[in-house]
């Protein structure tokens, strides 16, 4: 049984939206109340009157018609029409840092995606883009291992392919990288570009070396020496050299235990391949702006020697 709570009228054009996923829509304003509908992250409420003593609840009415009462803690404050984006993406960086179910994530994305179709601004338009790939990484990230194939996660892949892109030492989909590029070069002189190119570094390439000498370098170079190349002054850079030092030196202190892997590169046949991904590599480390620069040369180095 639902006890009787004292309610009172809310302010004319009383607007606010669901800052969490799932929230349950009541028939009473209390949580043993029958649940009569769900509300997604993100849908705007009409708020009709709301309870005056108590745990905060609201009486309210979405766009689409459904009614019924949310907890006042699952809302915003008081939406200004004014500020409506300005709201939204402050709910968008919150939910990003959360995490949640696969169902959870999706509703984020769901929730950037429709805000970017009405944004005309550039700048909001290029955060709101590295909002969606975090976010599509995120939805990725919660698709458990092999299970990709089924629902209700394959239709969520097959949807958005063009984008997607299977790693098969992860067993894991993953934004395509080639995809994140692109849209760093439509966004590139914004002010959000240099997170779009961090987000291209940190989501990665689906490989693995396999014992391959270049290809540890090449790696690198791809990824951290096209974000330094690209950014020698960029707020990344010290994290992108200490990266490569961590990667490098990880490399190397694997194939030195296993001596007979390493023996297999050929100073003779493959220092010019390895020379094409460390040139520029040292060149794009050299030109940062970076306080790790020396462990980072040195992490280099140690993959020149083989070719001295």
């Amino acid at each position: 049984m639902t006890l009787a709570t004292a309610h009172s009228r809310a302010a004319p054009d009383d607007r606010r939206i669901t800052n969490v996923s799932d929230v349950r829509l009541r028939s009473a304003p209390s949580v043993s109340a029958s649940t009569i509908g769900g509300l997604p992250l993100g849908i705007e409420l009409d708020v009709q009157e709301q309870t005056k003593t108590g745990e905060l609840w609201y009486h309210v009415r979405t766009d689409d018609g459904q009614d019924g009462w949310v907890q006042g803690s699952l809302t915003t404050t008081p939406l200004d029409p004014g500020r409506r984006d300005q709201t939204i993406e402050s709910i968008v960086v919150s939910r990003l840092q959360s995490g949640g179910n696969f169902a959870a994530r999706v509703q984020l994305f769901e929730l950037v995606e429709r805000t970017m179709a009405r944004l005309s601004d550039s700048e909001a338009r290029a955060r709101f883009t590295l909002y969606r790939l975090r976010a599509m990484s995120s939805v990725f990230e919660s698709i458990p291992y092999g299970r990709g194939a089924g629902d209700p996660y394959a239709g969520w892949i097959r949807d958005h392919q063009d984008a997607a892109t299977y790693d098969e030492l992860r067993g894991q989909w993953m934004v395509d990288p080639w995809s994140a590029l692109e849209v760093h070069e439509r966004y590139r002189g914004t002010a959000a570009a240099d997170d779009i190119a961090w987000f291209f570094v940190v989501n990665g390439l689906p490989r693995e070396c396999e014992g391959d000498v270049p290809c540890y370098v090449s790696w690198e170079n791809q990824l951290d020496g096209w974000y330094l190349q690209s950014y020698p002054r960029g707020k990344h850079a010290d994290d992108s050299n200490a990266q490569i030092a961590l990667r490098l030196n990880g490399a190397m202190d694997n194939l030195q235990n296993f001596p007979a892997v390493l023996r297999e590169f050929d100073p003779q046949t493959r220092c010019d391949e390895l020379h094409m991904s460390l040139d520029p590599l040292t060149a794009a480390v050299t030109a940062s702006t970076s306080t790790h620069k020396t462990e980072t040369l040195a992490a280099i180095d140690r993959f020149a020697q083989l070719c001295r």
